[in-house]
């Protein structure tokens, strides 16, 4: 449900809103617009009638109007599971690609999907949550042959993706990796040994960029030098 006033869907509104991500305002203009739809009912006209609401406001009407819907009480966990079965939240080729191919990567998905309340997070945080499960979840637990399979999977997104993908993957996926392994055992070497050609083109291309510098400003800092230079 993404509160346009022709898409109205009860059950992705109402794990939105068990997720906390419908604000109580948005959701006045959502009961609005099914009033117009044909969709009557008391909560739903209360609701309607409201002004500048907040949370407390609300009450139990939105309870109500799921009830007069015919929805039963959800949970939190079942609110994603709605969620993702709708295609929700929108996010990335590169994301969805990952999430399908690695199932484990699941557990930790719906924890993000909770913490943004079922609103997109962005593609640059959605794959920094996959690094995570890489470094945390694979690498640190032992599991070298799934480690492994990430980076030739990584290789194939690469070469398949458009512009857009492999920014993301560059960026997000193997910059993101340098900035949080730096820190933990082992360092950011541990994970070249998987690497295939692309991935180890990308790594050291990196590693150039950031070579004397200590903080993503003065990799900006260094760019912006870069291309005044090459515009003079």
């Amino acid at each position: 449900m993404s509160g346009s006033p022709n898409d109205l869907d009860p059950k992705l509104l109402q794990a939105k809103w068990v997720l906390g991500g419908i604000e109580p305002e948005e959701f006045v203009k959502i009961a609005i617009s099914a009033l117009q739809q044909g969709i009557d009912g008391t909560a739903l006209q209360q609701l309607a009638g409201l002004t500048q609401p907040t949370a407390r406001d609300l009450g139990v009407l939105p309870a109500r109007i799921f009830t007069d819907m015919g929805l039963q009480p959800i949970d939190k966990h079942e609110a994603v599971s709605i969620l993702r079965s709708r295609g929700e939240p929108s996010t990335s080729p590169v994301i969805c690609a990952l999430v399908k191919a690695f199932p484990a990567f699941s557990v930790r998905w719906e924890k993000h999907i909770e913490q943004w309340k079922g609103n997109p997070a962005g593609s640059y945080n959605d794959i920094a949550e996959f690094v995570m499960f890489v470094v945390e979840d694979l690498y640190e637990k032992g599991h070298v042959e799934e480690t492994r399979r990430v980076f030739e999977f990584m290789e194939q997104l690469h070469a398949d993706g458009d512009e857009d993908a492999k920014t993301l993957i560059q960026i997000g996926f193997f910059e993101g990796l340098q900035n949080c392994s730096s820190w933990r055992p082992g360092g950011k070497k541990v994970y070249e040994k998987f690497f295939g050609p692309t991935s180890m083109q990308i790594w050291r291309k990196l590693q150039e960029i950031w070579a004397g510098k200590s903080s993503l400003m003065d990799v900006i800092r260094a760019e912006q030098k870069n291309n005044r230079e090459s515009s003079e």
